[in-house]
């Protein structure tokens, strides 16, 4: 069975750095017919000795933005975040909590001075949840739940304010995997029952419009069928959702509002990986066209999707032959998903998140390997 979404590429161990050609100053602009007139390399800092990885971008507005990841080296891999400042990326001081690893896999900010950042870290044994608050000055480790014997995963983070955020994930206690939802009431962090439709259940992302009203999603089953969650403001309770192909994996999913989400991942067609994009709009999820690059032998997935209003979306991924990776940026312009022209650094180039705080203004972050190290990548629209 392919590796699923987000959990396939949560690197429990080292990144193992390819030797390729090539290296971010190769990066230029790329024309585009989408609202940003294009997307445009902005080299943010590697400190990583022997790999690095952006996963999760969140926007506060056009000058200020976080990304979150890891850099490996040492050893283990540790907690990685930066900051832009609206001229530069520079990375910000955070606790790396494991001796073994500590990883993020997403963040989100509510303002200036109240942020959160999610991942997973261990220190020899199973992995344990690791959330983490910035207060305007500092990043600190926040007491979360653990409720796996085995490892407990988060995944994904979304605010609704202050008093209100979800983080999503799964956790085993040595058997089948069981989702994972844990909510902040602006004292603390505690798990929220959650469904679990087959033996083994992922959680990989989450969104929400407002205290009533959010989305979890995610794959269901050994063979991999596509799972999705809605939040009333009560329960959490599964909502049919398309599962084409031989199996199919959502790793991302985004609300403007309560008629309009988009969630984004890949189905296989029995040869090769294939873009797969659903959209609720008010009553049903239904799957809508989008497109492949690089021929039919070419596996193609979405890590990220962002949506701003009913005439723009963002979903992002990459597009792999072999071991050659080339990131893949689509965008929904309110009648169809068009692939866009994205720079492509190094020789194999992902992009693992998508933030947008308007048409004309969204980041995409990711990784990329040209002559050494496995680098950070960051794209900017404009």
């Amino acid at each position: 069975m392919r590796t699923q979404g987000r959990a396939g590429r949560f690197l429990r161990l080292l990144i193992v750095p390819l030797v390729l050609a090539g290296g971010l100053t190769g990066v230029a602009s790329a024309a585009s017919a989408a609202s940003c007139e294009n997307w445009t390399g902005v080299p943010p800092p590697s400190p990583g000795s022997t790999g690095n990885v952006l996963d999760g971008v969140a926007l506060v507005s056009a000058c200020d933005a976080w990304a979150v990841g890891f850099g490996s080296g040492g050893g283990s891999n540790q907690t990685l975040i930066e900051h832009w400042n609206g001229t530069a990326w520079t990375v910000v001081p955070a606790p790396s909590p494991g001796t073994a690893f500590s990883t993020l896999a997403s963040v989100r900010a509510v303002s200036a001075t109240d942020a959160w950042a999610v991942g997973s870290f261990s220190n020899g044994g199973g992995d344990q949840t690791l959330i983490l608050h910035w207060n305007g000055t500092t990043w600190q480790q926040v007491a979360s739940p653990s409720p796996g014997s085995s490892f407990s995963d988060l995944r994904a983070v979304r605010t609704v304010s202050a008093n209100d955020a979800w983080a999503v994930g799964d956790y085993s206690n040595g058997s089948g995997n069981q989702t994972l939802i844990l909510h902040w009431d602006g004292t603390s962090w505690q798990q929220v029952t959650s469904p679990n439709p087959a033996h083994d259940n992922a959680l990989t992302a989450v969104a929400a419009t407002s205290a009533s009203d959010a989305w979890a999603v995610g794959f269901t089953g050994l063979l991999a069928q596509t799972l999705i969650l809605h939040w009333d403001g009560t329960s959490w309770q599964q909502v049919p959702s398309p599962s084409p192909g031989f199996g199919a994996d959502l790793a991302a999913v985004g609300a403007a509002s309560t008629s309009n989400a988009w969630a984004a991942g890949a189905t296989d067609n029995g040869s090769a990986d294939r873009t797969l994009i659903l959209h609720w709009n008010g009553s049903t999820w239904a799957q809508t066209p989008s497109p492949n690059q690089g021929g039919a032998a070419a596996a193609n997935s979405l890590n990220g999707v962002a949506a701003t209003s009913p005439t723009n979306a963002w979903a992002v991924g990459r597009s792999a032959t072999g071991l050659v990776h080339m990131a893949l940026i689509l965008h929904w312009d309110g009648t169809k998903w068009a692939r866009v022209p994205a720079p492509h650094p190094g020789t194999t180039s992902d992009l693992f998140a998508v933030a947008a705080a308007s048409a004309n203004n969204a980041w995409a972050v990711g990784t990329f390997t040209g002559s050494g190290p496995a680098q950070a990548l960051a794209l900017h629209c404009c």
